[in-house]
C-alpha cells in the first residue's frame, strides 16, 4: 500500500455489523458513508463484462448517484475503474486500514483535477477548474459497487465519529500519485466497523474522502479496508468498480450567514487600518 510512510501491518480481530441488521440507513454527515439498493444502470445487459461501454455507463451513473444524494448540481469524475480478484492483471483491493487520500493527497489530487479541467473544452468543466484554482470548497467521494454478489473481499467502514485523530498514522509529504496519496490508519477497539452481507451488483456504497468546508480544511476521510471472514479459504473471485468523484456543494443558509459576516469584519477592519494609516499620515505632517 505505501512506500514511505507507517502502515499497520497487524492481523486483528475485528468486530463488523452486518448493515442489513440496522433499522436505520447510515448518512454521509456523520458516519462517512452510505448505500443505495436497486441502483440498475442503464444501458448495461452484463455487469461483469469489463468494457469500455460499460464503465462509460458506471461513471455517468456514479456522477447522479453523488448528485441526488448531496444536492450538487457540479460533479465532476476524477477517475475510476474495474477490480478482479480473478485476473493476475487486475490491480487488487487493499487490505490494510486506509483512507484514499491523506491532506496532502488531497491537495494531490485536487490540483491534479484542476489543471485536467482548464485543458478542456467543455466550458463548464474549465468553470469547475476554475472554481478549484481559487481554492473553493469542493467535497471528494468515492462510489463503490460489485459487478457481482460479493462472496470474499468484502468492502468495510468505520463508523466516522467512532475513530479517533490519534488513529491516523504519518501519511507521505511529498504526494507523487494516488498511491502515496493514501492516508494509513491504525485498528483501535473504539472503532466500529460495519459490511454489508450479500452485497449484490444492485448494492452502491458512497463514502466521504475529502471535504475542504471542514474547520481543518479535510473533514470526513473515512477510513476502510476489504476483508475476509475467519475460515476464509478462498478462491478469491471479486470483480467490482470503483470511481472518485469531487463535488461543489453549495454552503447551507448559516455557512453563508457565517461567510458574510467574516467578509463584514475584513472589511470593517481594513477601512480601520486605512482610519489609521492616514491620521498618523496627518499627525507626521503637522509635526
Amino acid at each position: 500500500m505505501g512506500e514511505a510512510y507507517a502502515i499497520d501491518k497487524t492481523l486483528h480481530h475485528v468486530p463488523f455489523r452486518d448493515l442489513r441488521s440496522m433499522n436505520k440507513i447510515p448518512n454521509l454527515k456523520t458516519w462517512g458513508f452510505t448505500y443505495v439498493t436497486g441502483r440498475r444502470v442503464k444501458g448495461i445487459e452484463n455487469l461483469e463484462e469489463l468494457s469500455d461501454k460499460n464503465q462509460a455507463a458506471l461513471q455517468a451513473d456514479s456522477v447522479e448517484l453523488v448528485k441526488e444524494l448531496t444536492g450538487a448540481k457540479t460533479v465532476y469524475a476524477l477517475g475510476g475503474g474495474y477490480r478482479d480478484h480473478s485476473s493476475l492483471a487486475s490491480v487488487k483491493s487493499v487490505q490494510n486500514i486506509h483512507s484514499d487520500m491523506s491532506p496532502e493527497g488531497a491537495e494531490w489530487f485536487k490540483l491534479r483535477a484542476q489543471n485536467q479541467l482548464l485543458r478542456s473544452m467543455d466550458p463548464s468543466e474549465v468553470a469547475f477548474g476554475k472554481h478549484l484554482s481559487q481554492g473553493k470548497d469542493v467535497v471528494i467521494y468515492n462510489v463503490w459497487r460489485p459487478l457481482h454478489t460479493v462472496q470474499d473481499n468484502h468492502l468495510g467502514f468505520c463508523k466516522w465519529d467512532s475513530g479517533l485523530k490519534e488513529d491516523a498514522l504519518t501519511s507521505n509529504p511529498q504526494v507523487t500519485n494516488s498511491k502515496n496519496a493514501l492516508q494509513p490508519w491504525r485498528y483501535s477497539e473504539a472503532q466500529r466497523w460495519y459490511y454489508l452481507s450479500e452485497q449484490k451488483k444492485e448494492d452502491v456504497f458512497v463514502f466521504m474522502q475529502h471535504d475542504a468546508r471542514a474547520s481543518d480544511g479535510h473533514g470526513i476521510n473515512v477510513p476502510h479496508t476489504a476483508f475476509n471472514f475467519e475460515g476464509f479459504q478462498g478462491p478469491d473471485t471479486r470483480k467490482s468498480y470503483e470511481i472518485r468523484v469531487i463535488a461543489i456543494i453549495e454552503p447551507s443558509f448559516k455557512r453563508k450567514l457565517l461567510h458574510l459576516r467574516e467578509r463584514i469584519k475584513s472589511v470593517f477592519n481594513k477601512f480601520k487600518w486605512n482610519s489609521s494609516r492616514n491620521l498618523e499620515r496627518k499627525i507626521s505632517a503637522k509635526i
